[in-house]
């Protein structure tokens, strides 16, 4: 009898084992939220190629005109992964997908941020990449009609990526919202910018206008480029920029 018992204590051990290795530590699926038609855009959260955004699609559209890809603000000194429900973000995506894009927010990856910039400004780059790439080939759009957007830290991080590395290369341009860049990263842009401010420099130099005064004469992307500093505010991204922002969209991508 006792060999028995034993034996039956053996089986259940192992069943349990079993069970436990099919789902380590208990792990839920990630929580998905349901679609959300909103002023005839339907919004939902997918994850595909290894990311995880918030795409806006027309209602009845089969066809896009491009791609728009935009990504939030972050502590730059203890950043987290980027949010999906930022309200200057959502007004974007909401408006250039009602113009006929395809566009979402994406959720980047938690970087070191101060502690390695240029290290974070690649990895957010590639994370943009990868949404680009996702979207494209989920839904039949060319990757070389997209168009990156930033606010404040992803701006920043898009400013400085598109100075060294070579990643998003293909994309019409960056349009960046409070944040800035130097003088050397502005003469090394490899794509179009349009960056857009507050007054009262609170990006550091350089930022709006100024950051494209910066961009050389001879510089390749200049007359694509562009820069306004909004002097009908004076505090970091504390302007609705939704109109000037969408309108360079079209001026890339059309």
């Amino acid at each position: 009898m006792k060999n028995y018992l034993l034996l039956a204590g053996l089986l259940l051990l192992v069943a349990c084992g079993k069970k436990n290795d099919a789902n380590p530590g208990n792990e839920q699926p990630p929580k998905v939220d349901p679609p959300q038609q909103v002023g005839g855009v339907t919004q939902k959260t997918e994850t595909s190629g290894g990311i995880t955004y918030r795409v806006f699609t027309k209602d009845g559209v089969a066809s896009y005109k491009g791609i728009l890809v935009v990504g939030s603000g972050n502590d730059e000194n203890a950043p987290t992964p980027g949010s999906l429900d930022g309200g200057s973000e959502t007004d974007l995506c909401q408006t250039a997908a009602k113009d006929g894009y395809l566009t979402a927010i994406v959720q980047y990856q938690k970087t070191k941020g101060n502690a390695d910039w240029n290290g974070s400004a690649a990895l957010i780059a590639q994370d943009y990449d990868k949404c680009i790439r996702a979207l494209s080939a989920k839904y039949g759009v060319a990757k070389e009609k997209s168009v990156v957007a930033g606010f404040s830290y992803s701006s920043f991080m898009l400013l400085t990526d598109i100075t060294v590395n070579t990643t998003l290369s293909y994309a019409k341009g960056v349009l960046a919202a409070c944040g800035g860049a130097d003088t050397w990263k502005a003469e090394h842009f490899k794509i179009p910018v349009f960056s857009i401010n507050c007054a009262g420099n609170n990006e550091g130099d350089f930022n709006g206008k100024a950051l494209y005064d910066q961009i050389p004469a001879n510089s390749p992307i200049k007359a694509q480029s562009g820069g306004v500093t909004d002097n009908s505010c004076n505090t970091h991204c504390g302007g609705n920029w939704t109109q000037q922002m969408n309108a360079k969209l079209n001026a890339w991508v059309q």
